[in-house]
């Protein structure tokens, strides 16, 4: 009895089923109604929404040529102080390295699009709150550079060395010169960060060798008029006393020149002689002679005042050079800011797409709704 009964069920599921389908197919203009319908919504958003264009960048570390005068300056000055570890391929590491890390920088983003002048056209007609939303979400959305994780495995050799970079904007003629700018933006500002650094340390150099230049000019000028203050004291005493030549107080006076060339000889530093209060034991011819050389002679310097000087005046001379940084970049493009020729969105195609098939699914399910509650009842 009761394998019966559940065969008439299943043969009234199955009535059921078959009903609907037909329904289906009696109201099959309503479904295509409501697929044009939901297709036209489709489509007018699809046509009337903003478009998003993306310009994508690949830079790598600056080449050689990319240095222009910023290479021979860093070069000479290299050669001037004698800095064994400088070379081309350094110098190309650190700026790189310096780049990608302000790159990164939210703040620097903030800064170029404040400036920007694209930013400054395209707000115009915002609030200062729009503007500000606007900033941030292009920030953290629409200008992004795309950081590989070295820990990552199949790593390809464009992941390796290159570095890559995109904007999105609503055209793709601005897309591509935004990122332009922004790459040179970053490039400028890290130039001028470097450099500053490195006059920094230029000047507290150069500082350092006129320092010690002036310390060794100071202590010989001091020395020599010391020495001529003594000798001229000395020589008043002896020509006070009466001593015109030196004499070692025997019954025969022996002048300095004579006493010099004898068997014995006079050592003044061991002697009394060193003190300048028995300088005019000497006597006043000697004094004299010597008076007259302290006075005439111009100051000996040492070997490394004259170094000093010339490492002072080659770095003087190379200053100017240090500020010429404007033909300089900081990276080298594998492949520059493009010009996009594929609308990231809105995908009209798949809108019409995804309209149509909620249409039907729309319609159907009204129609069936009603199917099933007219069979209930």
């Amino acid at each position: 009895m009761s394998d019966s009964r559940y065969q008439k069920l299943n043969e009234s599921d199955e009535i059921d089923l078959v009903e609907l389908v037909k329904n289906l197919w009696k109201k099959k203009l309503w479904i295509i109604l409501s697929a044009f319908v939901c297709t036209a919504i489709a489509a007018g958003y699809a046509f009337t929404a903003k478009e998003q264009w993306t310009s994508t960048a690949i830079i790598v570390a600056p080449r050689s040529t990319d240095l222009g005068t910023l290479l021979p300056a860093r070069a000479e000055y290299a050669r001037i102080i004698d800095d064994g570890d400088f070379s081309a391929g350094k110098l190309s590491d650190s700026l790189y390295g310096q780049f990608k890390h302000f790159l990164l920088s939210n703040d620097l983003k903030r800064q170029f699009l404040e400036k920007s002048e694209w930013v400054k056209n395209y707000t115009k007609d915002m609030t200062e709150e729009q503007k500000r939303k606007y900033i941030e979400e292009t920030v953290s959305k629409y200008l992004i550079v795309h950081e590989v994780d070295p820990k990552k495995k199949d790593l390809t050799e464009l992941d390796k060395i290159g570095l890559k970079l995109t904007f999105s904007a609503e055209t793709p003629k601005d897309a591509q010169l935004v990122l332009d700018q922004y790459v040179e933006f970053v490039n400028q500002y890290i130039l001028n960060q470097t450099n500053q650094e490195f006059k920094l340390g230029f000047n507290l150099r150069l500082d350092a060798l006129k320092f010690a230049k002036e310390q060794m000019e100071e202590s010989l000028t001091e020395t020599k008029t010391i020495q001529v203050e003594n000798l001229t004291n000395a020589l008043n005493i002896a020509k006070k006393a009466g001593i015109s030549d030196f004499s070692k107080g025997s019954k025969n006076a022996i002048s300095v020149p004579e006493y010099m060339l004898g068997e014995g000889r006079l050592n003044i530093s061991d002697s009394k002689l060193a003190d300048g209060t028995y300088l005019f034991m000497l006597g006043e011819k000697y004094l004299q002679a010597q008076l007259d050389i302290a006075k005439n002679s111009p100051i000996v310097y040492p070997t490394n005042y004259y170094s000093t000087q010339r490492q002072l005046e080659k770095l003087t001379k190379l200053a100017p050079q240090l500020e010429s940084v404007q033909e300089v970049k900081a990276y080298h493009y594998l492949s520059s800011p493009d010009y996009p020729v594929k609308r990231d969105w809105p995908k009209r195609f798949l809108l019409l797409a995804i309209g149509f098939g909620l249409g039907i699914l729309i319609g159907s399910a009204v129609i069936l709704g009603k199917a099933i509650i007219s069979n209930k009842n």
